[in-house]
């Protein structure tokens, strides 16, 4: 999903527990246990890129998940994809 100047970010996007029918895009052997808005937020600053929080929000498609509660709105070109990829390989480096 593209916003205005970038790209959108959901929690859920990296999230191993979350299916991907309800909205994962990575496969979980690069997916991340339960990731944080404040850990996506770090990755994104040490991967270099402009980026705005938004905490209050919630995935629609689960919306009852308060623990996937928030997204990132990226200031990027790539596909989320690729985005999602980055983001999540920070945090598994991050963890270990």
């Amino acid at each position: 999903m593209k916003k205005k100047g970038g790209r959108i970010l959901w929690l859920a996007y990296l999230d191993s527990a979350t299916p991907r029918s309800k909205g994962r895009l990575l496969p979980k052997s690069l997916a991340v246990n339960r990731p944080t808005l404040q850990e996506v937020a770090q990755a994104l600053e040490k991967l270099g890129y402009k980026f705005q929080v938004y905490p209050g929000k919630r995935y629609p498609p689960l919306w009852y998940e308060e623990r996937l509660q928030g997204y990132v709105v990226v200031e990027s070109s790539e596909k989320i994809h690729v985005l999602a990829a980055k983001v999540a390989a920070v945090i598994r480096e991050a963890r270990s």
